[in-house]
């Protein structure tokens, strides 16, 4: 009897603890994401007496260009890099007026081995000559469908985009940042990278390596001044589930609950006030809920239950 009552309180009290841990790391980045940016607030001119830059990939729509409004809003200088060089050249000018700020418009598709050097050497020499004061590495895209019945050069391009930019930028602008013992990365992932995902399996894979490639480059950089941060926002409103394929599956947002979605600017918002204080940001506790029934509940439910809710992927000869 007396070792029944032990083990009942030895439970009591781990249950105790473990809704206590969760409850923590639901609770507690919020304080981090809601707290004003020490990152920006601590942003200086340069030598010279410009202000501090950005460099943001992906900025003619939704996350980029939600971190190129905020950050023009705080007085950076900008240089904006994206495919269509008309929405871009269209957010430059607008910025520039609304917020007297330098915003330079740099078209460039990152799939393409040829810009993707051509937009690192921009930001290296931007780094090198003590301008440059943050990355934003936000360039990215999604496909829908099982991965055989997928083209395979539209599989690279997401590796491109997602990756090998990734790096080539971060590897770019490094040397100058350690220089100036100053310097911010942020790497833009996603809740996919907390999972495998059925009809986004390189999406997911891809996004996994934003968040561990960010962890283990914080660690190398810690005492050096630098923060970098994989920010790993779930469902965004923005044109990211507009494209053809995601209408030609079937996905609409209409039968997701409001709750689950976030717009790009709080997004922004948590990413910025975060940087320097979290390396992973999820932003949102029902998105930080997301990714820890990764720990309680097995992949085989966790795959069915993405089949379930996740876009219809029609099955059809392989195409390379």
């Amino acid at each position: 009897m007396r070792i029944m009552n032990l083990t009942t309180r030895l439970l009591t009290l781990i249950g105790a603890a473990v809704s206590s841990a969760f409850a923590w790391r639901l609770l507690q980045p919020e304080v981090a994401q809601r707290s004003p940016s020490r990152f920006l607030a601590s942003a200086l001119p340069t030598r010279d007496g410009r202000p501090p830059m950005a460099l943001v990939t992906g900025a003619s729509a939704g996350i980029g260009e939600a971190f190129a409004r905020r950050l023009a809003r705080s007085g950076y200088s900008l240089v904006l890099v994206a495919r269509r060089s008309d929405r871009l050249e269209a957010l430059a000018d607008a910025l520039q007026r609304q917020h007297a700020v330098e915003a330079q418009a740099l078209a460039a598709d990152l799939a393409a081995p040829d810009d993707i050097e051509r937009v690192a050497g921009v930001a290296s020499d931007l780094s090198e000559a003590g301008r440059l004061d943050l990355l934003i590495n936000n360039a990215g895209f999604g496909t829908v469908g099982n991965y055989a019945d997928l083209p395979l050069h539209s599989q690279l391009d997401m590796l491109n985009v997602h990756v090998t930019t990734t790096m080539s930028l971060t590897r770019a602008v490094l040397p100058g940042m350690l220089r100036r013992r100053r310097g911010g990365i942020v790497n833009v992932a996603s809740t996919a990278g907390w999972y495998p995902l059925p009809g986004n399996a390189t999406y997911s894979a891809t996004k996994r390596f934003l968040i561990n490639f960010s962890e283990s480059l914080q660690s190398e950089l810690d005492g050096t001044g630098l923060c970098v941060q994989a920010v790993c926002p779930g469902l965004t409103y923005s044109e990211f589930h507009d494209t053809a394929a995601y209408r030609a599956s079937g996905f609409r947002r209409e039968r997701l609950p409001w709750f689950v979605w976030q717009t790009a600017e709080q997004v922004v918002e948590a990413s910025l006030n975060a940087l320097g204080r979290e390396v992973v940001c999820i932003p949102g506790m029902h998105n930080r809920a997301v990714t820890m029934m990764r720990m309680f509940v097995p992949s085989a439910i966790l795959r069915q239950v993405w089949r379930r809710m996740g876009p219809n992927q029609p099955r059809s000869a392989p195409t390379v």
